[in-house]
C-alpha cells in the first residue's frame, strides 16, 4: 500500500504517464504565478539558465552513476519507458521543473520580505553542517549518505568564504517551503515508487517513505543554484553599469 504522502490525482491516465503528469502538475503553479507583478519572476529568467543548465548537468551525471552503481533504479511500470544514458526522459525534466519552483520560491521572499537580516548567517551555516557531520558519522559509508552530505558540508564552507556577505538566510527559508510541495513530489516518487533506493546505502531514516538524504541533495542542488543565480544576476548588472 502507498503511503499516504504518495497520493496523487491521476486523472484517469495509465500508469505510465505518473512521472511525467508529476512533473506538469508540480511546475504549473510556479509558472503560471511567475507573471504575478510583484513578483515578476519572468523577467529573472535570463540570469537563471546558466545556474540551472550547470548544476542541473551535474547533477544528470551523479544520478547516472548512481544508477549505474545500483544506489537507486527507476520503475518503469510508471514510466514512458524513454531512456537517455540509463535515465528516463522524466527525470531530465526533473532536473528543470524542481530548480525553476525553488528559484521561483526564492524569489518570492526577496520580492515580498526584502528586510530579512543576514546576521544569522554563520549560525545557519554552522548548523547544517554539524547535523550533516553527525548524520555522516551515524551511516559510515554509506554512499548517498556521505555523497549528498559530504558534498553539502564542502558547498556550505565554499560559499560562505566566497560570498560572505550574501543573505543566505533567504536560500534556508525557501529550502524550508520547499520541503511542503516535496513532501508530495518525493512522496510520489517513492510511495508508488517510481524511484526505488538500495537501503544499503542510506542512513535508514525515512521521512514518510521519503530518505532523509533527499532533502538535502535538494539543500545542496539550491545551495549552488541559489548563488550561482546570483552571481550571474551581479555580474551581468554591473557589466551593464560599466560597458
Amino acid at each position: 500500500m502507498n503511503h499516504p504522502l504518495s497520493y496523487e490525482i491521476s486523472f484517469g491516465l495509465p500508469p505510465q504517464f505518473s512521472y511525467i503528469l508529476l512533473l506538469l502538475i508540480s511546475i504549473s503553479g510556479p509558472f503560471i504565478l511567475s507573471f504575478d507583478k510583484k513578483v515578476a519572476f519572468y523577467k529573472e529568467w535570463k540570469f537563471l539558465f546558466k545556474p540551472v543548465f550547470f548544476v542541473s548537468l551535474g547533477y544528470v551525471v551523479w544520478d547516472i552513476l548512481f544508477t549505474k552503481i545500483g544506489i537507486w533504479q527507476f520503475n518503469k511500470s510508471f514510466l514512458l519507458n524513454i531512456f537517455l544514458s540509463e535515465l528516463p526522459l522524466e527525470e531530465y525534466g526533473f532536473f528543470i521543473v524542481v530548480p525553476y519552483a525553488s528559484a521561483f520560491v526564492y524569489s518570492c521572499l526577496l520580492a515580498y520580505f526584502p528586510t530579512i537580516t543576514n546576521k544569522y548567517n554563520s549560525i545557519l551555516n554552522g548548523t547544517i553542517i554539524l547535523f550533516s557531520i553527525l548524520l555522516m558519522a551515524y551511516a559510515p559509508l554509506k554512499m548517498y549518505t556521505w555523497t549528498t552530505l559530504g558534498l553539502l558540508v564542502i558547498s556550505i564552507i565554499y560559499w560562505q568564504y566566497k560570498a560572505p556577505n550574501r543573505n543566505i538566510q533567504y536560500l534556508y527559508l525557501a529550502w524550508l517551503i520547499c520541503i511542503i510541495p516535496m513532501l508530495y513530489v518525493n512522496g510520489v516518487l517513492t510511495g508508488k515508487p517510481i524511484l526505488i533506493y538500495n537501503n544499503l546505502e542510506n542512513c535508514g531514516i525515512r521521512i514518510g517513505t521519503i530518505p532523509l538524504e533527499d532533502f538535502f541533495y535538494h539543500l545542496l542542488y539550491m545551495v549552488w543554484m541559489i548563488h550561482l543565480f546570483e552571481y550571474n544576476k551581479e555580474s551581468t548588472l554591473t557589466k551593464r553599469q560599466n560597458p
